[in-house]
């Protein structure tokens, strides 16, 4: 039987899977941690692997946390337990319990990717209005293209992502959702947030790379990605 408790233990140990870090290790032989943001979600594997490693890394990412909340709503949890589990399955992604057994240290995970996937698997199970999957998004893709249209250069992704962030849950207080649902939209936010910190370093230091930028110095090879280990282990 799936209890609350296991359920929420199982979407941490699945968010923990690092999908971004495995997919650039297996297909560039590198470590994404090693370059850029050192995150291993899809916006820094897109810098250093390319867009298609992005794209596939936002997927594997999302689904793992729209599986975790199919999954709750499937075995008939209860909104408190299904907004643990999205939780947990967030949380899992930011502080990798994989990463930390094998190396001692936690990844540098943002969530947003997982929290799509919260956000569309609460709508298919009918615990959100679709308008709060569309509204994030909007605001999101606004705060890409308004930059682009004013000034003729491209936004930095992470300011779009956080005001998409501090979105979800002034949509879902002004929808009304159950109080669980409203805890659970403001507890997501702050996690994004949270883990934009160097993020917001970064563009205060004039650092940050926008969107459509590559990395100067990308990986060329495995011993690339050595080098760097070794420079850092000194």
């Amino acid at each position: 039987m799936l209890t609350p408790t296991l359920l929420c233990v199982l979407a941490y140990l699945i968010g923990s899977i690092p999908s971004g870090y495995l997919l650039i290790r297996a297909i560039r032989n590198v470590d994404v941690r090693h370059y850029g943001s050192h995150s291993i979600g899809a916006t820094n594997v897109c810098h250093v692997g390319g867009i298609w490693l992005g794209l596939l890394t936002l997927l594997a990412d999302a689904g793992k946390a729209l599986g975790v909340v199919l999954l709750a709503g499937a075995a008939g949890s209860s909104p408190s337990t299904i907004a643990c589990a999205a939780i947990a399955v967030m949380v899992g992604h930011a502080y990798s319990f994989w990463l930390l057994l094998s190396e001692g240290r936690f990844s540098e995970g943002k969530s947003v990717a997982c929290a799509l996937g919260v956000v569309v698997g609460l709508c298919l199970i009918r615990a959100f209005p679709w308008y709060l999957a569309a509204a994030p998004v909007g605001v999101w893709l606004l705060g890409l293209i308004a930059p682009r249209v004013l000034t003729g250069r491209w936004c930095y992704i992470s300011p779009a992502t956080m005001a998409a962030a501090i979105s979800l849950p002034l949509v879902a207080a002004v929808g009304q959702l159950a109080a669980v649902y409203l805890a659970l939209t403001a507890s997501m936010a702050l996690l994004i947030l949270a883990r934009h910190k160097n993020n917001i370093k970064r563009l205060l230091a004039g650092t940050e790379p926008r969107l459509g930028e590559r990395l100067s110095r990308r990986p060329a090879s495995a011993a690339g990605s050595r080098d760097i280990r070794s420079r850092r282990a000194a």
